[in-house]
């Protein structure tokens, strides 16, 4: 994983000779980042200004652009198809994915994330009942999980993450607001590998509403949402959880997950170069018509 721009203040983003130039506007101040550095320029702030030249530099160079609303989530990114010469051909594929290797596939990844779901409790001392718990309910995880064992396992993880009173969903709380924010942002990250190895975001696994766009998106980003839950928390133990909107920092915080460290396999990454990782094993799956290639993340023990 390369470097992150976060542009949080009013700032001009262009190009320079050498790569990419950021000019806060009330300061003056500026920053540069050689075009192989820079992996995603995150635009958070409605009033900032960007060049024509500089989207066609972060096409040419694949470089992310990412860019929030006024309220700070996530809107718009975009993404370079032009070049992908085999993009039908993996739709074809995705198409002919067999319904038991998609339920297989499901079941991975369901799996993974309530063990990885287990892991995270353990890490923060979570009861020893509560880890526990969701051990067992991995023996229950039947082949697409039929019985949806993955919504029981969240249901008692967050209430032991967050407390017997926590509810998770669009609520006007930091909590929620940075969970939230933490998903859109690697949700993002995955959609945008998705695209660029010529996958359809919106043909999914086991997500399939045809009101979502990015419903293979939804389906890889299950194992990674533990990872996130475990560095939101260590962040907030410095907050003021009585605090609802989250702050310039805190958000820059947040984007910085995608730097944190994971394992895959017996290899460590970063977890935007493990969503990397994930998606081109998917590709394999789809090859395949198997499970046996996906890789899905898992802790450093103890956490770091």
């Amino acid at each position: 994983m390369k470097n992150v721009l976060y542009v949080e203040n009013v700032n001009f983003v262009g190009v320079s000779k050498f790569g990419v130039k950021a000019t806060n506007l009330q300061d003056h101040t500026e920053k540069f980042f050689a075009y192989e550095d820079l992996d995603v320029i995150i635009f958070d702030n409605v009033k900032s200004y960007l060049t024509q030249h500089l989207i066609e530099k972060c096409a040419e160079n694949n470089i992310m652009l990412l860019f929030c609303d006024s309220k700070h989530s996530p809107l718009v990114l975009l993404d370079n198809i032009y070049g992908q010469e085999h993009r039908l051909e993996m739709l074809q594929k995705q198409l002919a994915l067999s319904a038991k290797a998609k339920s297989r596939i499901w079941h991975k990844i369901v799996v993974r994330k309530i063990q990885n779901q287990a892991d995270c409790l353990e890490i923060l001392e979570r009861p020893d009942e509560d880890v526990g718990l969701l051990r067992s309910a991995v023996k229950n995880v039947t082949e697409g999980d039929k019985h949806n064992t993955e919504a029981y396992a969240a249901r008692e993880y967050f209430q032991s993450l967050f407390g017997k009173d926590f509810k998770r969903g669009r609520y006007d709380d930091l909590v929620n607001a940075s969970l939230n924010y933490g998903y859109a942002i690697i949700r993002a990250l995955i959609r945008r590998k998705i695209v660029v190895h010529g996958l359809e975001p919106s043909y999914g696994v086991n997500h399939h509403s045809t009101e979502n766009p990015f419903n293979l998106s939804d389906d890889l980003i299950e194992c990674y949402r533990p990872l996130i839950d475990y560095s939101i928390v260590m962040h907030l133990r410095e907050r003021d959880v009585e605090d609802v909107e989250l702050t310039p920092e805190d958000k820059q915080a947040i984007v910085g997950i995608m730097l944190e460290k994971c394992v895959i396999g017996d290899k460590i990454f970063r977890i935007g170069d493990a969503v990397e990782e994930t998606i081109k094993s998917y590709l394999a799956c789809l090859q395949a018509d198997s499970t046996s290639s996906l890789k899905l993340p898992t802790f450093i023990q103890g956490g770091k």
